[in-house]
């Protein structure tokens, strides 16, 4: 199987950068850097002691306010971890490590299992209409932002090292696009008659072009192979069905 390219050196191009070349952990990894990196920000703007008009009571906000950025963070790191396949178990054990007192795996569980499938959907319908990312994702959909913003305090904070943001993280295989594509039809089953028709008709263009994009792949490392080649010429046949139907608009190419 041919995998997506490696990701680019720190000073590479990042609007070179697409989502499909990580995978879905390393897209949870992002993010939760991104919100590390505005959580530290807004952190080191308490440092001051001679902030001008600052006040006991507006203080007290703003290190509320950071409390709460800081649950989020914690939020992300628990969605990263199960993408990851960290049981519950063991991020219960951590959690009750950092709070000095017991969580169980059901109390994880019950805490973040929402927010870590709210995550998985959102990625899958953005994977699937990359073009509209940005109306389903709020940090990794800007993939290409996120990280110039990450090279950027990363290259002013010395003591951090020179490794980009996006160094180790893994693509996305063969296996987890495979898995996705399945994943995106149980979606398109259930959603069908819950959104409108035009809506999921461009689904299903999507999950179309992904199917091609996976074929392609394995054509190019099978050559030959009878049943990849009719695969692939069913994905075709049924994407020109829809473009034909009228009922989605060919987007531009992404580069998310």
């Amino acid at each position: 199987m041919t995998e997506s390219a490696p990701p680019p050196g720190r000073h590479d191009d990042p609007r070179a950068l697409g989502s499909a070349n990580y995978s879905w952990a390393g897209l949870a990894r992002l993010a939760l850097s991104e919100r590390g990196r505005v959580l530290a920000d807004k952190t080191a703007a308490l440092v001051p002691t001679n902030r001008p008009g600052s006040d006991e009571v507006l203080l007290v906000e703003e290190a509320a306010r950071l409390v709460e950025d800081a649950q989020r963070l914690l939020t992300f790191a628990v969605i990263y971890e199960r993408l990851r396949n960290v049981s519950w178990e063991r991020i219960g054990v951590a959690l009750g490590r950092a709070g000095r007192r017991t969580v169980s795996r059901q109390a994880a569980h019950e805490r973040y299992a929402d927010a870590e499938r709210d995550f998985r959907r959102r990625l899958l319908y953005a994977w699937l209409l990359p073009e509209r990312a940005a109306e389903v994702l709020d940090s990794a959909d800007h993939l290409a932002e996120v990280i110039g913003n990450l090279n950027v305090w990363l290259g002013n904070r010395e003591e951090l090292g020179d490794e980009s943001p996006h160094a180790g993280l893994p693509p996305m295989s063969a296996n987890e696009r495979a898995e996705l594509i399945d994943q995106a039809e149980s979606l398109l089953q259930t959603m069908a008659g819950g959104v409108g028709e035009q809506e999921h008709r461009d689904l299903q263009a999507g999950l179309c072009r992904r199917r091609i994009e996976l074929y392609e792949d394995l054509a190019g490392r099978a050559p030959g192979d009878p049943h990849v080649l009719i695969a692939l010429s069913e994905a075709r046949e049924r994407l020109e069905e829809l473009r034909a139907a009228g009922s989605w608009t060919s987007p531009a190419r992404s580069t998310e």
